[in-house]
């Protein structure tokens, strides 16, 4: 099985993808990391919530950084717009887990593959 993506997400950018959801625009917009404890920073896709005029609101960040690779981006930031959240880390493999709206635990490769639907 594949990824079905459920949200269309359009480019007012090359640094921002946007998309509406019962009602509400969100904006996957990249921009500068926070510094690490070392003091380095870098860029991430962050999800932001919208100003009002069509544009990523700068002080409503919806998420931490959701890695630096666009497509990968996309579909975590679908899954929090659609009601997942991330649950940590699997004990051992250290795989990222993600909590289902109804509230089951499932390995974020296998949300991505497409073997849990979201």
């Amino acid at each position: 099985m594949a990824w079905r993506k459920q949200l269309i997400w359009t480019s007012n950018s090359d640094t921002i993808y946007s998309t509406r959801h019962e009602g509400e625009i969100y904006h996957l917009w990249q921009h500068g990391t926070r510094p690490d404890g070392a003091g380095r920073t870098g860029y991430g896709w962050f999800l932001h919530g919208d100003d009002g005029s069509g544009w990523p609101r700068q002080d409503y960040e919806l998420s931490l950084t959701l890695g630096s690779v666009l497509t990968r981006a996309r579909q975590k930031a679908e899954l929090l717009i659609l009601g997942w959240k991330k649950a940590g880390r699997e004990s051992g493999r250290g795989d990222e887990l993600w909590s289902s709206p109804d509230g089951s635990v499932h390995r974020l490769a296998d949300v991505l593959s497409g073997a849990v639907p979201h």
